[in-house]
């Protein structure tokens, strides 16, 4: 598990344990999935702006 501090930005790790409810984690770990730092709509000029081709596969 990673953790970056709001205030400073600074990245730290921590280990998951045994007791740690694995539902819990699952919902933290896809929640960048659900959420993306960018629009979709904007997926594909991102993608020509990268070297790619633009399009959908």
């Amino acid at each position: 598990m990673i953790h970056r501090c709001k205030r400073c930005g600074k990245l730290s790790s921590n280990r998951v344990a045994a007791d740690d409810n694995p539902m819990k984690l699952m919902s933290i770990a896809i929640k960048p999935l659900c959420a993306p730092p960018f629009p979709l709509d904007y997926l594909e000029e991102m993608t020509a702006l990268m070297g790619g081709d633009g399009r959908m596969r």
